[in-house]
C-alpha cells in the first residue's frame, strides 16, 4: 500500500507540512518501506490530487486538507490520517502509521482538518 505524506524539506527526518496541496515535497512510502521523496509539481487544488492518484496513492497522512479535494480522495477510496498536532516528523508520523496510532479523517471530523485555525474574519464567503 502507498502511502503519502506532505513534506516540508527534501530530507528523510524532515517535519510533516502542515499543508497538503501546497506543501513543497512529497514522500512517497512504499509497502517495503523503501521511501522516495519528489517535488510537488503543482501549487495547490485538484492537479496534486490528480498526479497523486496517478502515482497509485492508497493512502495519505496529513495534518490539513481542504474538504473538496478530501472529498475526491475518499471517493477514490483512498484513506486519510490524521499524525497529530504540532511538529512531527516523518519517522515519528510512520511510527504512528505502522503502529495504528492514528485517527482516520472521516466525513464526520473533516471541517477540523478543513479549516485553518487562525480565523482573522472569514475571507471564504458560504453562500447557501
Amino acid at each position: 500500500m502507498l502511502t503519502v505524506m506532505p513534506l516540508k524539506m527534501n530530507k528523510e527526518d524532515s517535519a510533516l507540512s502542515p499543508l497538503f496541496g501546497h506543501a513543497k515535497w512529497f514522500v512517497f512510502i512504499f509497502e517495503n518501506g523503501e521511501k522516495e521523496i519528489l517535488a510537488n509539481p503543482y501549487d495547490g487544488g485538484m492537479a496534486v490530487i490528480e498526479w497523486l492518484l496517478g502515482k497509485g496513492v492508497a493512502q495519505i497522512v496529513t495534518q490539513h486538507i481542504g474538504a473538496g479535494p478530501f472529498r475526491f480522495l475518499l471517493s477514490q477510496g483512498i484513506k486519510a490520517w490524521y499524525p497529530g498536532e504540532g511538529r512531527i516528523t516523518l519517522p515519528e508520523a510512520i511510527g504512528k502509521l505502522n503502529s495504528g496510532d492514528m485517527e482516520p479523517i472521516t466525513l464526520e471530523n473533516i471541517d477540523r482538518f478543513a479549516k485553518h485555525g487562525h480565523n482573522h474574519g472569514d475571507h471564504h464567503h458560504h453562500h447557501h
